[in-house]
């Protein structure tokens, strides 16, 4: 049998599809595995099998609770977990023996099913080494009690809020007291590498920002519909409601200005969207696509002057929405984060991201007229500085970083089976 050097243990959520942006950067990765020596396990069926190729194997979730996703849907996540943990750690088992594995890969660390078989694994052949991508960490609200609130916004019900604050606690509860088992750590913004560390104490901990592919030169004749956007996952969380509450303002200084919203959306939050656009009289100056093909994600950003991400609490920055923005030559407005602060010292960002008070919305109005006044050759100029930055974030730059650190782990695991000293230094 084939042997496989690096194991990337996988589960995706089939009420997500692959547009969560998890799944979007273990895709991108995948693209550029190509020189490493993997196998990744995911569930059936796959959204990984054109990037994976004849590197995968799939395995089956219970179906036997599949029916339970829409009407129990807690008690159906609960058994998920549970049986697919098992499942996985089962199946990995006989991979690691049968292929003579040496690292394993967890990309998405916040799901237990993939984290607590990569731990136990550990346990069962300390030769592995394992890295793991924690992707959030941090609850997304100051108190429990604006967390809960948000969420019921969000029109989620009462149990379910509970359940997913439950999710929220006790992912953090496993990795704070397990976290050092891993061997080399990764997480999405220097921010949270901070946070992390007051629980991972090895110094093999470095973070990986969003990527985009940053191949669309700009076309400065193309016609501009729509003077706001907003490309993402669409719930209360990011932001959504407050870019229709802000576009409410705009519109009352320019009456056709119009806004594009697109991506995933569920059926609760697009009632919720679809009664404010029409509370509001919006009809004419809001266009809400949902989910959308690359082709056309990529033709209304073309149309598109300046990207609006208003989300209060984001774990990394910038996200995938805002770099693909900021690849068809969006200047961005977005609230002032904890973890946009730490990014501007890092990242030197310049005038094409407009940052506004947390929840501010008249001063996020103020910007977009103020965008809207200047010249073409002003606009033109922004463009090209957004474009610039875009290209530090290209998923070829990014991937590079795991991907080194994955070779160097498989080539000291190597070294260990031939006696030589296993001190060797990590490089990120």
């Amino acid at each position: 049998m084939k042997q496989s050097d690096v194991l990337i243990l996988s589960w995706h959520q089939i009420y997500l599809s692959s547009f969560a942006g998890g799944y979007v950067r273990l895709k991108e990765f995948l693209k550029r595995f190509s020189k490493l020596n993997h196998l990744i396990l995911d569930n059936y069926p796959s959204i990984y099998k054109k990037e994976a190729k004849n590197n995968l194997i799939e395995y089956q979730s219970l179906k036997i609770i599949k029916p339970l996703i829409n009407k129990f849907f807690i008690l159906w996540f609960l058994l998920e977990i549970i049986s697919t943990g098992f499942i996985i750690y089962k199946k990995a088992k006989q991979i690691i023996k049968e292929r003579g594995v040496k690292v394993i890969y967890v990309p998405i660390g916040e799901f237990r099913h993939l984290y607590l078989p990569a731990y136990f694994l550990k346990k069962k052949f300390p030769h592995l080494k394992v890295v793991v991508d924690i992707l959030n960490f941090e609850i997304p609200e100051k108190t429990l009690f604006l967390f809960y609130k948000k969420l019921r916004k969000n029109n989620i019900g009462i149990l379910r809020s509970i359940a997913i604050m439950f999710d929220f606690f006790s992912h953090q509860f496993i990795i704070s007291k397990t976290i050092n088992f891993a061997d080399y750590v990764f997480t999405v913004s220097p921010e949270l590498v901070q946070v992390l560390k007051k629980y991972y104490h090895k110094n093999s901990i470095d973070f990986t920002p969003s990527g985009v592919n940053n191949s669309f030169p700009l076309n400065f004749s193309v016609q501009k519909k729509y003077l706001g956007v907003y490309v993402g996952r669409m719930n209360m969380e990011k932001g959504v409601i407050n870019v229709i509450n802000v576009w409410k303002k705009v519109v009352e200084k320019i009456p056709e200005a119009k806004l594009a919203l697109a991506g995933v959306i569920g059926e609760d939050f697009k009632k919720i969207i679809t009664k404010l656009i029409k509370q509001y009289k919006l009809d004419a100056n809001v266009d809400l696509f949902g989910p959308v093909t690359e082709e056309k994600k990529n033709q209304i950003l073309s149309q598109s002057q300046i990207f609006l991400h208003l989300a209060k609490y984001e774990p990394l920055f910038p996200v995938i929405g805002i770099l693909e923005g900021f690849s068809h030559g969006l200047p961005a407005i977005v609230y002032d984060m904890p973890v946009v602060s730490s990014q501007i010292k890092n990242l030197k960002l310049k005038n094409f991201m407009f940052i506004t008070k947390n929840g501010d919305r008249e001063e996020v109005t103020g910007k977009i007229l103020e965008y809207d006044l200047l010249s073409k050759n002003k606009k033109n100029d922004l463009s090209q500085k957004a474009k610039k930055f875009a290209d530090l974030f290209d998923w070829n730059i990014i991937a590079q970083k795991e991907l080194r650190i994955l070779r160097n782990l498989t080539k000291l695991v190597s070294t260990m089976k031939t006696g030589e000293n296993e001190d060797k230094k990590i490089s990120p």
